[in-house]
């Protein structure tokens, strides 16, 4: 199998689990959070989402950066390019 096919099966497996679709949907409805935000408002225990959150950045879709002592998590520019316009759409909604 090629390099490229195992990156996008990697991709499509993180996405397939609901917990780690919300936290992509949030984060495509905000630009950017913190792991603070994220797991308050999608409900999540602290250990679950750095769980969903190592699978994610693995997988290439997301993107972690310093803002002063915070540490922000948004979605890669990779991901957007490659999802349909009306699947962001979507997303961006059931993330509000």
């Amino acid at each position: 199998m090629s390099e490229k096919l195992e990156s996008w099966a990697k991709v499509f497996a993180a996405l397939g689990n609901p917990e780690r679709l919300a936290i992509v949907a949030y984060l495509l409805s905000r630009r950017r959070s913190n792991c603070t935000e994220l797991a308050q408002n999608l409900r999540l225990s602290t250990p679950a989402l750095s769980y969903h959150l190592r699978i994610l950045s693995e997988a290439g879709i997301l993107v972690r950066e310093r803002q002063g002592r915070r540490r922000c998590l948004r979605v890669s520019p990779e991901l957007r390019q490659v999802l349909k316009p009306k699947v962001l759409a979507e997303l961006r909604k059931e993330g509000a």
